[in-house]
């Protein structure tokens, strides 16, 4: 079945981030039943800001249901963790596309068996990861200040964050849409983000990318954005 998701976000300040990092780290070690892939990240405002921010860290966990996500969230996990993320995040993997035959995020190559495909009208969380290649790095943060610039202002625009492990090489971005109508949008019309994506597919710009669409079922709190970000879905189980 496709992978069930859990997006938190721990708002801490630099310097408590590296022990934000290492206590997730810890709690994962005796690694939770159903648990499939995990990736713990630095975050950023980059998605929305033309200046990035430090903004904490982002720890996404794929699970193979929600019952083995509420089992671990309920018992050890989030008793080792102490607490979910400021912002918190339950979703559906709905549509998985890559760049490549074979590329995957940190060793997760994500699994939308089974889902039923979103509604333009639902809600929507896309998940877009990427390592670009050196060359490119210049031509890809020129495209990804534009793009920035436009999330920010888009009325179906829900909130959003960029995350990280190397970079400038390895972003990716995590951005919330009020229906999948807005998101497409936002990537598919004139003056959006679509002549960027049009480069990465043309100029070959990045040597892994992975593409997600997330149905969302619960959101709890607001991720860069100064209001809940999904405040008609039920808040998150943890």
């Amino acid at each position: 079945m496709a992978d069930f998701l859990t997006i938190d976000v721990y708002r801490d300040p630099v310097r408590r981030t590296p022990a934000r990092r290492r206590s997730i780290r810890t709690a994962l070690e005796a690694r939770p039943a159903g648990l499939r892939a995990h990736t713990i990240n630095h975050a950023n405002t980059g998605t929305f800001t033309l200046i990035p921010r430090h903004y904490g860290t982002c720890l996404l966990l794929a699970w193979e249901s929600p019952k083995a996500a509420s089992a671990a969230w309920q018992g050890p996990l989030g008793a080792a963790l102490g607490r979910a993320g400021d912002y918190r995040l339950d979703g559906e993997v709905a549509r998985v596309r890559t760049e490549h035959d074979g590329d995957h995020w940190h060793g997760w190559r994500p699994s939308d068996d089974g889902a039923a495909p979103l509604a333009k009208d639902e809600p929507m969380v896309v998940l877009v990861h990427g390592v670009v290649r050196p060359r490119y790095v210049t031509t890809f943060l020129r495209d990804n200040t534009h793009a920035a610039s436009r999330a920010r202002h888009h009325p179906g625009h829900r909130g959003s964050i960029d995350v990280h492990a190397r970079p400038p090489f390895e972003n990716t971005s995590i951005s919330i849409w009020r229906d999948r109508r807005s998101a497409q949008d936002f990537a598919y019309q004139p003056g959006g983000h679509a002549p960027a994506m049009q480069r990465v597919r043309d100029l070959d710009t990045h040597r892994i990318g992975v593409y997600l669409q997330v149905r969302p079922l619960a959101s709890t709190g607001n991720l860069g954005i100064d209001e809940p970000a999904l405040p008609d879905l039920p808040d998150a189980d943890r």
